[in-house]
């Protein structure tokens, strides 16, 4: 008897132990089937959850600097009263570099309803002379739209524009303006003569022309530091002797200058 009721003892934990692990089997295949509905459905179950919550309503944008309201303005009058916990800010920013005059820009949510945009606008650089027009560029071959008189900036014959701006072609040439730029302050060379226009048709024949007269200074596209420090050189002779210059070919190891007819070469230092 003892042996039956031992074997019904075993038998009932036997099927209890199966059930159990049916029960297990079913819990898990709940748990997980929960889980994968959640993150599925995540974003809806917390944009349900939030979407109407006025503390995180879109209230005020500040746009910096001011000048770039006009160009931002329509654009976040889309957002305004939107959700800030569910605002692309990448997706914005991307839509305000689209915006010609725009560089670029930087949109951080501060919470619990402003939005912060600090944008950096192109500045018009230089007057590019093409197809019979001239064109203002920024300092990465960007055209801009013209902003009153355009005849202050520097002009530039030789590049090729396309409906943006400066061809990949004609890159170069805005490298080589860049440096000429860059050396021409760097050894204070206004204290001779200002750039009026730069004529680039290939990289052995540059041509700067001296704003108010004729003179011209001549160059090729490599080492433009070193060849302004030698006409820095050249300039200074010629500005303590007193002599006046109609060129500078800088395209030589050795600089030539091409004097005014009535002037005479300037003597070397040490001769008699």
């Amino acid at each position: 008897m003892k042996k039956t009721d031992e074997r019904k003892r075993e038998v009932r934990q036997q099927v209890w132990a199966k059930r159990k692990k049916k029960i297990r089997v079913i819990v898990y295949a709940v748990l997980l089937a929960a889980i994968v509905l959640v993150t599925v459905n995540f974003k809806r179950i917390l944009t349900a959850a939030f979407w109407n919550i006025d503390t995180f309503r879109l209230k005020e944008v500040r746009i910096t600097p001011y000048q770039a309201r006009d160009l931002i303005t329509g654009l976040m009058e889309l957002e305004t009263g939107g959700n800030m916990l569910f605002l692309d800010t990448d997706g914005l920013r991307e839509q305000i570099l689209r915006i010609k005059e725009v560089e670029d820009c930087r949109v951080m949510k501060v919470f619990p309803s402003t939005l912060e945009i600090e944008v950096i606008l192109r500045k018009p650089w230089a007057v590019v002379q093409f197809a019979g027009r001239g064109f203002l560029i920024d300092r990465t071959g960007r055209m801009l739209d013209p902003a009153g008189d355009i005849s202050g900036f520097l002009k530039v014959i030789g590049i090729s524009l396309d409906g943006t701006g400066v061809i990949a072609e004609d890159t170069w040439k805005t490298d080589v303006l860049k440096e000429i730029e860059k050396w021409y302050n760097f050894n204070n060379l206004q204290r001779y003569f200002a750039i009026d226009t730069v004529i680039i048709g290939k990289p052995t024949e540059i041509v700067l022309k001296v704003a108010g007269d004729s003179r011209r200074i001549i160059m090729v596209k490599e080492d433009v530091r070193k060849k302004f420090e030698q006409l820095g050189i050249v300039l200074d002779e010629c500005a303590k002797n007193e002599v006046k210059w109609e060129y500078v070919d800088l395209r030589f190891d050795n600089p030539y200058v091409k004097y005014a007819k009535e002037e005479a070469a300037p003597q070397k230092r040490g001769s008699q």
